[in-house]
């Protein structure tokens, strides 16, 4: 049995773990150009009987006959021919030529193994330092929230992952710095609507009290009225709260919604005689029997009705239309007032929003009535918004799905 040669087994292993003997020219051919002329050149084709190493370089890409390449070893892989080597050598023997000629490519193999595990420690260190940093930045950031600072925001200008993360992180602290800011400013417009009431009843109390001035059925009245109003403003503080946590009960039942539409018309008629305002209902016939909690539907209609009434003046009027879209409920008030403007448009919603910021709080409400609205059509599957009319006044939409 013959033994494969050195550099035999190095043309195998090499064509074995790259696959292709792309690169090797560009390693051997100027080695072997640097070697002393040899009486028979040193070749290597490629399975085709191309030569693309050459100790003669007037060789390289010469296509060698059958009768040359049988002179040759073979080169296999996987037991498929993919190359052969000639040498002036028999094949086996390991002669100094040869071994110079190993050697030489053993030192530029460890040598490119070196440069390459140089480079690959540079680029490594590198993209562990890149990585790095951007990720201690958002553990900062993190312990600074978890702390209860201020959300700071993180600089990562990458487009990868981590900078997609860092995108969604400065969106996550901006939403926390917005949720903070509503908080802190819920907290202080609930305690203002508290003190109101409970600061004129304290008063009229310590009048009485002190016998500053008897007790009359006026005096009575405020301080009943006002203590009225203190269990409105808890009840749609719960009411939201509710809303808030996914809590809010609704009892759905099928319910003609014209039904509806004409209890909430009659109970809102001595109020509208009381102030001279027209209430026009443009009610079509063909509204459909919904599934909805008809107390929550009547609480919104009287709550969009009672804002349009506050701002229509004597005289004026207020239009209540509905109609049938898609299978679901199109209601929409229209009051007669001067409309929304438009930097309030997008606030008209939140909770303890005036647009008009005059009003007093005896003829104001609670400043809930159209957050409430808003939560109870959002419980129902629908949805509510405000506009501007064309004819003047401003418009509340909702739908009510079926």
């Amino acid at each position: 049995m013959v033994h494969p040669s050195p550099l035999q087994r190095f043309l195998t292993s090499y064509y074995y773990h790259f696959g292709s003997w792309e690169g090797l020219s560009e390693l051997l051919n100027p080695q072997l150009q640097e070697l002393p002329p040899l009486e028979q050149p040193l070749v290597i084709a490629d399975a085709t009987g191309l030569v693309f190493i050459s100790s003669d370089p007037r060789l390289l890409g010469r296509r060698l006959s059958e009768r040359e390449l049988s002179a040759g070893v073979p080169i296999r892989v996987r037991g498929e021919r993919v190359g052969t080597l000639i040498m002036a050598i028999p094949a086996g023997t390991f002669n100094p030529l040869e071994q110079a000629f190993s050697q030489s490519v053993r030192d530029s193999i460890l040598l490119a193994g070196a440069i390459a595990l140089i480079i690959a420690l540079g680029l490594g260190i590198l993209f562990v330092r890149r990585l790095a940093r951007p990720l201690e930045e958002l553990r900062v950031a993190a312990e600074q929230i978890s702390q209860g600072r201020s959300p700071p925001r993180v600089h990562i200008t990458s487009s990868d992952e981590l900078g997609r993360l860092g995108q969604t992180f400065n969106q996550m602290a901006e939403s926390l710095q917005r949720s903070e800011a509503l908080r802190r400013q819920l907290i202080l417009d609930i305690a203002h609507e508290l003190r109101n009431p409970l600061m004129v009843q304290q008063s009229h109390l310590e009048l009485l009290l002190d016998n500053v001035v008897p007790p009359t059925p006026e005096q009575l009245q405020t301080i009943y009225e006002q203590n009225l109003l203190l269990g409105r403003l808890v009840r749609d503080l719960q009411l939201l709260a509710l809303a808030d946590a996914g809590e809010l009960q609704i009892v759905r039942v099928p319910t003609q919604f014209r039904e509806i539409l004409q209890r909430v018309i009659a109970h809102i008629h001595p109020t509208l005689e009381e102030k001279q305002i027209a209430l026009e209902a443009q009610i079509a016939d063909d509204l459909p029997t919904v599934a909805v909690d008809p107390q929550r539907i009547e609480q919104v209609l009287l709550n969009l009705l009672d804002n349009a009434c506050r701002y229509t003046p004597p005289g004026g009027k207020i239009v209540l239309s509905a109609y049938r879209e898609d299978g679901a409920v199109h209601v929409s008030v229209r009051d007669g007032g001067p409309g929304i403007a438009p930097e309030d448009l997008p606030h008209i919603f939140e909770r303890f929003y005036r647009g008009d910021k005059s009003r007093a709080r005896s003829s104001g409400g609670t400043g809930l009535g159209l957050s409430i609205a808003k939560a109870l059509i959002e419980a129902h599957g629908g949805r509510i918004w405000a506009e501007n009319a064309p004819q003047g006044g401003a418009c509340f939409h909702f739908t009510v799905p079926p």
